[in-house]
């Protein structure tokens, strides 16, 4: 039987596819009165240019089942429970002069116009949000084919970037450096263990069939 697919990708990997406050102010005592004194921080920064540096984006494997076995009667169902392998977390990490005014919806929004998953002007980024966890997914359904034993799993496509922001000029000039993890795909696949995967198959898929296979 060759690689089965899911109603959201193929299994051989592919996609089916604030500001802070700007000051604050003490009274300090000058001759008989108190006159107010403001502490200066720096403005929040608007926009800005950002660098994108030592990207990656690959699939991965982050979830998978035991084997189920099929006799090949019309409508068996997949039983087995789906196994974590993986706790990837959409996160920003941000350090600079100009960190006070770092948005990461900002941060999200420019990588995902620099992905090609959205448009200046948009405002959602086409990326998860901060503290999301990757989504394990399973496809599910019912299975008609051969009899034989049949392993689902789940891949996720990850990207891992470092970035450089600068906004403003002269004194005024704000650095953000940072790191960005989040994922710009995710699907579920089917695969039976008695039949050869394809050449094109994906990475997430010959390691489930290493996991569940063990072949």
């Amino acid at each position: 039987m060759a690689t089965g697919v899911s109603a959201c990708t193929s299994s051989d990997g592919n996609t089916r596819e604030k500001p802070r406050p700007e000051g604050s102010a003490t009274a300090a005592g000058t001759g008989e009165g108190n006159v107010p004194v403001t502490e200066s921080r720096p403005r929040p920064c608007r926009g800005g240019t950002y660098t994108w540096f030592n990207t990656q984006r690959r699939w991965v494997l982050n979830g998978v089942t035991e084997p189920q076995h099929f006799t090949g009667a019309e409508g068996a169902e997949f039983t087995v429970p789906m196994r974590r392998l993986r706790t990837d977390m959409a996160s920003v990490r941000t350090e600079g002069t100009g960190g006070t005014s770092q948005d990461d919806d900002a941060v999200l929004l420019a990588l995902g116009v620099h992905l090609g998953l959205a448009e200046k002007g948009d405002e959602t980024s086409g990326l998860a949000e901060p503290g999301e966890y990757a989504p394990v997914d399973k496809a599910g359904g019912e299975y008609s084919g051969a009899a034989g034993h049949l392993v689902e799993f789940s891949s996720v496509q990850l990207i891992e970037t470092d970035f450089r922001r600068s906004c403003g000029r002269g004194e005024q000039r704000q650095q953000t450096v940072g790191h960005v993890v989040n994922w710009t795909s995710s699907g579920g696949g089917d695969i039976a263990c008695e039949t050869p995967l394809p050449e094109q198959a994906s990475a997430a898929a010959r390691e489930a069939v290493r996991l569940s296979c063990h072949r």
